[in-house]
């Protein structure tokens, strides 16, 4: 494109696009959009955030305070572990509300997470939109309506031959316009989401989720995305004969694009990558791995532990008892939680269709609403419970077989046992694993821009 952009045609294209009655509404409505539903999440968010506080440290207390009784009791005593939630999640909330929010930790069991946000929500907030359904649904219409009319309502009018004629290059002119079209994008879309996810990261707590970070990082996304249906809707503007023809062609593309396509995309992954009925990943789990060993078994296990002169048999079979099942849960589980990552991998690569689903599944990464890092919470969860019943089982294992184990117990080596804590995963792992529709997501901005490129090049005034 030739030439520099003039601050004299910069400011006339601002002039122009604000004289139009339905940019100057989209920007007035777009932020009070995005601030209303907002505001409904973080409502929501803050009240969990608060309980989960609450909770854990009462929790702790319990643990703390249950008394002098038998190490093995005191595993299945248990505790509750509560997944702290990233604070994007009120922009991008992904799987969050649909999956449990806190797991119970016992001895012999793998439960199942529980308490999803959901449950809690009134009909109203059941179904009410986030941030980020908002720019994947409408933020693409913001755009279109930014650049559908660029070139092909100059045409009409036939002030684009004059802006020619005074000495416009194609180049020069598209540049400018685009210019400042992205800079309304940024003031309607880009600007709010960012002062929502910053005050979202002072409201609510990080527990190492890197939020400033993830937030610089989804902000762009989502600013590409909107990218991506500008360029385009201005490659249409160029081509088209008439205003009119763009705005329906570009409608034609939103439909496809962002409402069509994704939810082909989502049935396509669930045929190329199924996933197992989870109810039949519990059923094996029980069968192979119960909570409680048969009599036979039992019995089988005491004579061996017997013949080999272990000190507390009874300490011992309940060790041996409960290594055996991580075995079982690590093949059964961890088979399952594969193949649901499969599956979003599936659908991330699905993003080559449709920048919508790139940025879905892109976007929910960085936020840290997917399963990938839902997933790290559980795997953290069960590396706890392991830990602490194998320790439980030890101290009881020093004790003699008749011996009371729990006469050396009592709030000082319960304290001993450390609380559960939680880390999310470092950003670089999540960018590494969903880096397929990042990829695609750039490869569509790019796209996009080379198709506005060649058409301006063949521009006819």
């Amino acid at each position: 494109m030739s030439g520099a952009l003039h601050p004299a045609l910069l400011r006339a294209e601002a002039q122009r696009l604000w004289r139009e009655p339905r940019l100057r509404w989209v920007a007035i409505l777009a932020p009070q959009l995005l601030l209303i539903v907002f505001f409904s999440s973080m409502n929501g968010a803050a009240r969990l955030a608060d309980e989960r506080t609450r909770f854990a440290a009462s929790e702790r207390a319990r643990w703390v305070a249950q008394g002098q009784k038998d190490p093995h009791s005191a595993a299945h005593f248990g505790v509750w572990a509560v997944k702290p939630s990233s604070p994007l999640l009120v922009l991008a909330p992904g799987i969050e509300p649909f999956v449990g929010l806190s797991v119970w930790l016992e001895a012999h069991k793998r439960n199942e997470m529980i308490f999803r946000p959901n449950q809690d929500a009134d009909p109203i907030m059941r179904s009410a939109a986030s941030v980020a359904q908002v720019l994947e649904v409408l933020g693409p219409m913001f755009a279109i309506l930014l650049g559908f009319a660029g070139f092909a309502q100059d045409r009409q009018r036939g002030t684009l031959r004059m802006a020619f004629g005074n000495g416009a290059t194609p180049g020069r002119l598209l540049l400018s316009r685009f210019a400042v079209m992205v800079g309304a994008l940024v003031c309607m879309a880009l600007a709010p989401v960012v002062a929502m996810g910053t005050f979202a990261l002072q409201a609510l707590p990080d527990a190492g989720w890197n939020g400033a970070g993830r937030l610089a990082i989804w902000s762009l996304l989502n600013f590409m995305y909107l990218l991506v249906f500008l360029l385009i809707a201005l490659a249409v503007s160029l081509k088209a004969p008439s205003a009119r023809a763009a705005l329906t062609i570009m409608l034609v593309l939103w439909l496809v694009l962002c409402v069509v396509l994704p939810r082909a995309a989502g049935n396509a992954a669930q045929v190329l990558a199924p996933v197992p009925s989870y109810h039949e990943v519990r059923s094996r789990v029980e069968n192979e791995s119960p909570a409680y060993e048969g009599a036979e078994k039992w019995e089988a296990r005491r004579q061996a532990l017997v013949k080999a002169n272990v000190t507390n048999v009874r300490a011992a079979q309940l060790d041996q008892s409960e290594r055996e099942s991580h075995d079982v849960f690590d093949r059964v589980l961890g088979r399952f939680y594969d193949s649901v990552e499969q599956q979003d991998r599936t659908f991330g690569w699905l993003g080559a269709i449709t920048p919508t689903v790139a940025l879905q599944a892109s976007g929910a990464a960085v936020a840290g609403t997917d399963f990938y890092q839902h997933r790290h919470f559980i795997e953290a969860a069960e590396t706890y419970r392991r830990a602490m019943v194998n320790r439980l089982n030890g101290d009881l294992m020093r004790h003699a077989e008749h011996e009371d184990a729990s006469a050396s117990t009592g709030k000082q080596f319960w304290e001993s046992v450390p609380a559960f804590a939680y880390r999310a995963p470092p950003l670089r792992g999540v960018l590494a694993n969903a880096a397929a529709p990042l990829l695609l997501l750039s490869g569509w901005c790019l796209l996009a821009g080379l198709a506005a490129w060649r058409a301006v090049k063949g521009v006819q005034p």
